[in-house]
C-alpha cells in the first residue's frame, strides 16, 4: 500500500475511534520508520491538499490530522478501485462490447 493511503487509513481509524480527529505523530504510523522519506513526502503532500492539518504537540514535535472539512475527499481516496465510478463505466464498456461480438 502506498504511504499515502496508510497515513490516511491511520488517521481514519483514529477519527473513527474517538469521534474526533486525533492529532498524531507521523513516527507513530505504522510503516514510517521503515520508509521515512518516502512517509514525509507523503505527508508534505497531504499538507499541501490539505487532506491533512498539522500544529506543534508539546514538546515541539509535528502532529498531524485529518482536515474534518476535507472528510469526503478521504473517504474518496481510500475508497478500493472496484467502487471507482470510472472501473463500472470500464466494465459497462468491456461487457457491451463483449456482448456486441457475441451476437
Amino acid at each position: 500500500m502506498s504511504p499515502r493511503k496508510t497515513i490516511l487509513r491511520e488517521l481514519r481509524r483514529g477519527l473513527d475511534r474517538h469521534g474526533k480527529a486525533p492529532f498524531t505523530r507521523p513516527a507513530e504510523i505504522a510503516g514510517f520508520e521503515n520508509r521515512p522519506k518516502e512517509y514525509q513526502k507523503a505527508i508534505n503532500q497531504l499538507l499541501r491538499s490539505r487532506l491533512v492539518e498539522g500544529r506543534q504537540d508539546e514538546a515541539g514535535r509535528m502532529t498531524i490530522a485529518l482536515n474534518a472539512h476535507r472528510l469526503r475527499d478521504v473517504d474518496r481516496a481510500l475508497r478500493p478501485v472496484w467502487i471507482h465510478p470510472a472501473m463500472w463505466a470500464v466494465l459497462a464498456i468491456v461487457l457491451a462490447v463483449g456482448a456486441g461480438l457475441a451476437i
